[in-house]
């Protein structure tokens, strides 16, 4: 079991580890955390504690080492017959086989946190690291195929093989696409069929929601640099100043989708940043940052999306005289459910009396988890948070404990639905 220490006991300790007094007083609370911390074992923890854990220990995408390392030491601990490490940076698989041949399937959870500030200090287990916290629910995530690896080391597969994938940098989109370009993800890993989920605040909890085909979105974030010239601000005419392309260029983008052709699906951009010039005033601004998240419902609909956006910007700067460059980043591909495993995440669903939800629309919130489509079947689902639960990004949100097991529940009757166990 493990324990934080309170905020007065952390003085005590830092003298009883032979530091000076005037150096505890120095040094940041959360500079120390990592003497403050017993890492719990697996197999003698309840998975709550599990995850109050891992919510405690939050690390960036690309950071994850050391969060890398506690599961690996969890999958130690269940008995995994294999275990790769450094897949797409830290990444981590842990390979469960059977004795016949059969079905690979692969279970995926992220292990990336945000960059926020949480709220939540009441709690214990609240983020021990400044400015970062699991405010999308990944240390839920992992809990749950940590609870899986639990129930596997009882019980482990007569046939096939169970893929425990814990992917680094879902939140910037490159994750997924770096373990599947790694060397170490071999034919030997490939699996047949993929599964995850997503926890939903604002949906009844413990429900199950799904569609079959565009799960969730394509989005990726466009940077526009827009540069002109300075001037002393008593001769602005003696400049060229990027305000007014910049305003008209703002309203232009967001109006982008309405001027393309007629689609029922979601195409979307959104402003989320801008600047313009420097904090003086004596000089007229010499240029300018926008920047957009482009949203779509699939992929076949990002690209003239994207080219529509260019041909706006090159037709302003043209007019103006200014010069431009433009950036990705954070690039998701659409996610796309398999029509069979669709249909598996409803029977198990069904199977297992959860409520049951099939989606209308995509989500328009964006995943990597749809790159594993280049390798086999995959189908994402939902996993319902409480309606009356933080949104995720909340600094304040905080995965439910209580939907750990709704999780558990799932992915095993899905391992079960492939035949894997002899009953």
């Amino acid at each position: 079991m493990f324990r934080f220490i309170k905020e007065w006991d952390k003085l005590a300790m830092w003298m009883q580890l032979g530091f000076p007094l005037n150096e505890a007083t120095a040094v940041k609370i959360d500079s120390i955390t990592s003497f403050l911390v017993t890492p719990p074992s697996l197999m003698n923890t309840c998975i709550k504690n599990i995850r109050h854990y891992l919510h405690a220990q939050p690390e960036l995408s690309n950071q994850e080492k050391h969060t890398a390392a506690f599961i690996v030491n969890c999958l130690q601990e269940s008995g995994a017959k294999r275990i790769i490490t450094g897949l797409g940076g830290y990444g981590v698989a842990g390979v469960f086989s059977g004795r016949e041949t059969g079905t690979r399937v692969m279970l995926r959870a992220e292990l990336d946190a945000l960059p926020i500030s949480e709220r939540g200090e009441e709690r214990e287990w609240c983020s021990q690291n400044e400015h970062v916290a699991h405010s999308c629910g990944h240390d839920g995530h992992m809990a749950i195929l940590l609870g899986i690896a639990k129930r596997l080391a009882c019980t482990p597969p007569t046939r096939g093989e169970v893929v425990l994938l814990f992917q680094p940098a879902e939140e910037i989109g490159t994750g997924a696409s770096a373990v599947i370009n790694s060397e170490k993800f071999d034919k030997s890993l490939y699996p047949d069929v993929a599964y995850a989920l997503h926890n939903q605040p604002g949906r009844p909890f413990g429900e199950i929601s799904i569609r079959e085909g565009a799960f969730a979105c394509a989005s990726r974030g466009m940077i526009v640099r827009l540069y002109g010239r300075c001037s002393h601000a008593a001769h602005p005419e003696q400049g060229l100043s990027p305000v007014r392309t910049m305003r008209h260029l703002l309203e232009e983008l967001e109006q982008l989708p309405q001027r393309l052709f007629p689609s029922e699906d979601l195409r979307l951009v959104t402003v989320v940043h801008a600047q313009l010039g420097e904090v003086r005033f004596g000089t007229t601004p010499g240029e300018a940052v926008i920047m957009v998240t482009l949203r779509t419902a699939t992929d076949a609909l990002m690209q003239p999306l994207v080219e529509a956006a260019r041909e706006s910007i090159e037709r302003m700067t043209l007019e103006t005289e200014l010069t431009y460059d433009i950036e990705f980043q954070d690039v998701f591909t659409a996610v796309f459910n398999d029509e069979q495993a669709t249909k598996d995440v409803i029977h198990c669903a069904q199977k297992c009396g959860k409520m049951l939800s099939v989606l209308q629309a995509p989500n328009r919130w964006s995943e990597d988890f749809g790159v594993y489509s280049a390798v086999c079947r995959c189908a994402m689902f939902l996993l319902g948070a409480g309606e009356a639960t933080s949104v995720l990004h909340d600094s304040a949100y905080d995965f439910p404990d209580a939907l750990i097991e709704h999780g558990v529940e799932m992915f095993w009757a899905l391992l079960n639905e492939q035949r894997l166990f002899d009953n």
